[in-house]
């Protein structure tokens, strides 16, 4: 594990008949009928399980040698799954609706990282917030009309769950602007004053919260107490040609999502080994719930919200999406 997964950026541009004809290939099988299997991920907090998972044999047990490849993001990682060079991938649920939404054959295999009312009593700021600095005149989410709110990306889970959580207390999203910044800029965007507040995740919370920062909104807590807020995922073609081996995959990816929950120790050692979190940080920092079960009626929320937004192509289901 010490050798760091690769970090691959991948820009793909494919036309979706492309992709459509591109996808199905499954893996590769390894010695004694391994299954060698591709997971894109984003080298984040959310995704330890699948490395707490990988020391703990979860995925050997279930004859699948996963190789973790680490990406810039999202939009990396959905067209490399779509395309066959991942056969798994990791996105935020946002994303993955806009992208049915749009065509693209993706379906969710397993809960990713979500939220609870018990990791958010833990520690209110675990995972992401919004926040702002000490002396900072904003106090409150109504104190936000006509700020600047700096976000990873724009059109995401971060600036649609803002929208929702300032409607839901009866301020007018269109009065916040929003822009986009990478999570590692925003603590000095913060402090020099370029941006009001920034939607923030960890580590960045916590260093921002070390230097005085204020959250004033938790808007996955606003949106909805038990949020999923991301999926491990697949293309349809691959997960119909390949159902055993999804299967296996689930089963594997459901022991790890339970053994992250129950030893938040084993969770916080890991994140040195493909992140650039150091161990007194990751010592520290809040860390997000690891839900085994979908929760729909979020991603119904998910979904009502983005269309709302203007942000689908075409009606999504939650049936649609966990291929129900």
């Amino acid at each position: 594990m010490r050798n760091k997964t690769r970090i691959i950026p991948l820009i793909i541009a494919v036309s979706l008949s492309l992709l459509l004809a591109a996808c199905g290939g499954g893996g590769s099988a390894g010695d004694k009928g391994i299954k060698k299997l591709t997971i894109g991920l984003i080298p984040i907090v959310d995704v330890a399980p699948v490395y707490v998972g990988i020391q703990q044999g979860f995925f050997r047990e279930e004859g699948i040698e996963l190789d973790p490849v680490l990406a810039a993001g999202g939009a990396a990682i959905v067209p490399a799954v779509t395309s066959d060079s991942y056969q798994i991938g990791f996105s935020n649920n946002v994303s993955l609706i806009i992208g049915v939404s749009k065509g693209l054959p993706l379906q969710l295999v397993s809960p990713g990282v979500g939220i609870s009312p018990e990791n958010r009593s833990s520690n209110p700021a675990a995972g992401y917030c919004s926040v702002v600095t000490a002396d900072s005149a904003i106090q409150n989410a109504a104190d936000l009309q006509g700020r600047t709110v700096a976000v990873n990306t724009l059109n995401n889970i971060g600036d649609v769950t803002i929208k929702a959580a300032l409607q839901s207390e009866g301020i007018d999203p269109s009065t916040v602007k929003f822009t986009e910044l990478a999570f590692p800029d925003m603590p000095a965007a913060v402090e020099q004053r370029r941006v009001d507040a920034a939607w923030a995740c960890e580590p960045f919370v916590t260093q921002l919260l070390d230097r005085g920062a204020r959250p004033v909104l938790d808007n996955y807590d606003k949106t909805d107490p038990n949020l999923s807020v991301a999926s491990y995922f697949a293309s349809k073609q691959w997960a119909t040609k390949n159902p055993e081996t999804l299967a296996a995959f689930k089963r594997a990816m459901h022991k790890s999502m339970v053994y992250a929950t129950q030893n938040p120790d084993a969770v916080r050692n890991v994140l040195t080994q493909y992140t650039s979190i150091d161990a007194a940080t990751a010592a520290r920092i809040g860390l997000p719930a690891f839900p085994e079960t979908f929760n729909e009626s979020s991603l119904d929320k998910l979904i009502q919200y983005s269309q709302e937004q203007g942000l689908l192509g075409g009606p999504v289901t939650v049936q649609q999406l966990v291929g129900k």
